[in-house]
């Protein structure tokens, strides 16, 4: 069934469209719930590093509050108390607290509380108190600070301290930020100061955070103690060792991500459970395989409907092929509703039926016509002969009657049209190419008497390089026409020929009128040009042009402005040696 074109096309187009249907709707289910997860992962990642920002900047905050506390003058001058006997203990006090309230009221919403304690184990405070007289020098939070040797500390839930709030707060709704004072004087520790930053600021930014439907944000300290956490059962079951893991808690397993902060030391984790969106995937992917259902019964419909309309002007093309085959030349192509292609492939038929028409009587013509060419062809073979033989006749008659110039003229010309014709040989022994150009001049010396000289140079040592024949003869032609004819006066033209390693140099020479630098750069240009039509000099051309289809573009002419006002062109081929067995007697053309 798979052999008909109709049957090919129709599983061909019904199996393009269904199988990338189905391959899109199953790799674009996995690749939906896949990218899903992905963007949650990658939006649960972003907003961890914005929460850990806002933290950072909180406690940098606080941290330039106890930076400013720790170099002002008041607090310094209430730290350097000696003991609580100082008759000027009360006033330090009053200007320490007056300092702690002022920032308070700038940053009401973050700080819950200051103090500022003493090695003299005096202490002043805005919210705080000592709970029992027990020195607070030997509070845990006191000598952490001192051990830490003026660095900041983060005691999350500050359970255990000798200090208690005017405020109603709960230790978890504070961080205490400690840090140790030294005299700028001479260095020596002087104090502790304790700053309570409020915990409502965190919670406000990580309470509103979703991570898909039921996940959740909460910070822990460097030790894994929470710092906050909304209410959710497995927040204590969460374990947050690496940025990201996966974890199975209750059966269900959930993506955990993990942001740690270098200035805090504390980390921002992020829980939610995977597959939240597996749901709508379901949906999609059974919308999608109905969809590819759909589109594979409607491509089956329309592959059909395409197959019929596109086979069946084909099958009549075919069977009027055939007819044309079997020698019937009048059939045609007709079918006005076939494809705009299959119409254009008709009418190609139509016009190639026609052209065979004229073809088949063309060679009937043609055939009626070989006879009468053939004929004159035999004609026109006699005639190069019967002008050897008339030119070697007058040459004859001339000696005879004692008039050798005439007979020498006639040699000439004789030779010159013996080496043309070179018994249709292309390729020619460089000595009869300069014998071809040696009669030419000798003609035109005749011709133009004291009006031209010339001299050639061809060693005998190169007669036996083969070369393009009539190569030389334009060149020296057109040196007499376009250089010695336009000059007042005699003019000389040199031919010479030497041999360059692996290549044939020939120079043609004048003193002639010459030409303009302008003209000579737009011949030479022209002649390296393939494409180029010229505007004069067609014999150069010529023989520019068969020197290169011959041999390559690396060979040629070139016209150069020489020394004398007069024009050198340069023709280089490469130096072949004789063909062995050749026949350069010259006589042959005369017989």
């Amino acid at each position: 069934m798979l052999r008909s074109l109709q049957s090919r096309l129709l599983v061909s187009m019904a199996l393009l469209i269904a199988v990338p249907l189905l391959v899109m709707t199953i790799v674009g289910n996995v690749v939906y719930a896949r990218g899903m997860d992905e963007q949650a992962t990658a939006f649960s990642v972003e907003m961890l590093a914005e929460v850990h920002s806002n933290i950072e900047s909180y406690v940098h905050t606080v941290d330039q509050v106890i930076e400013y506390l720790a170099r002002d003058e008041d607090i310094l001058r209430f730290l350097r108390l000696k003991d609580s006997y100082a008759p000027d203990r009360v006033e330090a006090e009053t200007m320490a607290r007056r300092q702690m309230w002022r920032f308070e009221e700038i940053h009401p919403s973050l700080i819950g509380g200051m103090l500022i304690a003493g090695e003299n184990e005096l202490y002043v405070s805005n919210e705080l108190y000592r709970a029992t007289r027990y020195p607070l020098t030997r509070d845990a939070w006191y000598q952490s600070a001192v051990d830490a040797n003026g660095e900041r500390i983060l005691i999350s839930h500050p359970m255990g301290r000798n200090l208690r709030s005017y405020r109603s707060m709960a230790l978890s709704d504070v961080v205490s930020v400690v840090r140790a004072v030294k005299d700028p004087e001479n260095g020596a520790l002087i104090g502790v100061i304790c700053v309570d930053m409020l915990t409502g600021e965190i919670e406000a930014r990580v309470s509103d955070i979703k991570l898909g439907k039921t996940g959740y944000v909460f910070v822990q300290d460097q030790a894994g103690e929470i710092v906050y956490a909304p209410v959710n059962e497995t927040v204590y079951r969460v374990r947050a060792e690496d940025e990201q893991s996966i974890q199975t808690i209750h059966g269900e397993r959930y993506q955990i991500l993990k942001a740690h902060s270098d200035v805090t030391g504390w980390d921002t984790v992020g829980v939610f459970r995977i597959g939240e969106e597996i749901g709508a995937v379901r949906e999609l992917r059974r919308y999608t395989l109905l969809l590819a259902l759909a589109s594979i019964v409607l491509a089956i419909f329309v592959s059909m409907s395409f197959s019929i309309s596109f086979t069946r002007p084909i099958k009549q093309l075919a069977r009027l092929m055939g007819d044309a085959e079997t020698g019937d030349l009048e059939v045609r192509f007709e079918d006005r509703n076939a494809p705009t292609e299959i119409s254009a492939l008709g009418q190609s038929f139509n016009s190639m039926i026609g052209k065979m028409r004229e073809l088949l009587a063309l060679v009937v013509k043609q055939q009626r016509e070989k006879r009468h060419a053939e004929i004159r062809t035999l004609q026109a073979q006699i005639k190069p002969h019967f002008l050897y033989n008339t030119l070697d006749t007058i040459r004859w008659m001339a000696q005879e009657r004692d008039a050798p110039e005439i007979g020498e003229m006639v040699g000439a010309l004789t030779r010159l049209f013996r080496i043309s014709l070179s018994r249709g040989r292309e390729i020619i022994p460089l000595a009869e190419e300069a014998t071809h150009v040696e009669s030419y001049l000798y003609i035109q010396k005749v011709r133009y008497e004291d009006k031209l000289e010339y001299s050639i140079d061809i060693p005998e040592s190169l007669h036996d390089m083969m070369v393009i024949k009539l190569i030389l003869q334009p060149l020296v032609e057109n040196a007499i026409y376009h250089g010695i004819k336009q000059k007042r006066g005699t003019g000389h033209i040199w031919v010479v020929a030497r041999r360059r390693e692996d290549m044939l140099v020939f120079t043609v020479k004048d003193d002639g009128a010459g030409m303009s630098p302008e003209t000579c750069e737009r011949l030479n240009r022209e002649l390296s040009d393939d494409d180029a039509l010229p505007e004069s000099g067609y014999g150069i051309f010529n023989v520019n042009n068969r020197i290169r289809l011959s041999y390559g573009n690396g060979y040629g002419l070139h016209y150069d402005i020489n020394e004398l006002g007069g024009i050198t062109v340069t023709l280089t081929c490469p130096a072949t040696d004789a063909i062995p067995g050749r026949d350069d007697d010259g006589k042959g053309e005369l017989e």
